[in-house]
């Protein structure tokens, strides 16, 4: 379920480096910087879409961000950036997109009353815990400098482990014992015909 992210960048500005922001998944709610004035529409705003239903473990996932301008002037040069949590991995970001570690940065202009699309493809790990939520969170600044003016978070649901994929592990587990104990009786067999032949070599 999307929520909206309202938080201090400063730790995460703090890996951007040279010019990189930390930036999240899918929302489909905008979080918005609201006008000087405390009236009216949004001026900008940011929103994740994409995820839908629960994501196997392995899978890839594509996210639509969306930057909105509503105000009467460009934006100009803004940074934009998604961040994945360590259960995904990014696997490309479009609109020349630059992946560094587990965010994708763009830098961002939008004429007055447009919106802007980037994406970005990720993939689950393999060890991603069925029936979890991985967070991720989209971030936008319109100065290097500044507090985020928009944001927006959604988790992602990793799939349930599937009633076939339990069987085929009681089965698997099964099999494991029949072959243990299958193996347990060709050493005693054996044993007993070792011990049986020193006898008779006596």
């Amino acid at each position: 379920m999307a929520r909206i992210a309202r938080r201090s960048w400063g730790p995460v500005a703090g890996r951007i480096g040279a010019g990189a922001v930390g930036l999240l998944v899918v929302a489909s709610a905008p979080a918005a910087a609201e006008p000087a004035d405390g009236q009216g529409e949004p001026l900008v705003g940011v929103s994740l879409n994409g995820v839908e239903g629960p994501v196997e473990p392995g899978e890839e996932v594509r996210f639509r961000i969306t930057v909105a301008n509503s105000d009467r002037d460009s934006m100009e040069q803004a940074l934009l950036a998604q961040h994945v949590p360590d259960d995904m991995e990014i696997v490309s970001a479009g609109r020349d997109g630059v992946v560094e570690g587990d965010i994708a940065n763009w830098v961002v202009d939008v004429p007055p009353g447009e919106d802007a699309e980037y994406t970005v493809t990720a993939r689950l790990g393999e060890d991603a815990r069925p029936g979890s939520q991985l967070g991720s969170t989209a971030c936008l600044l319109l100065e290097r400098e500044a507090e985020p003016t928009a944001c927006a978070t959604e988790d992602v649901p990793v799939a349930e482990e599937t009633a076939v994929a339990k069987a085929a592990g009681a089965v698997d587990g099964e099999s494991a014992l029949r072959v243990a104990g299958a193996g347990l009786v060709l050493l005693l067999a054996w044993l007993l015909w070792r011990q049986r032949g020193f006898f008779l070599a006596r």
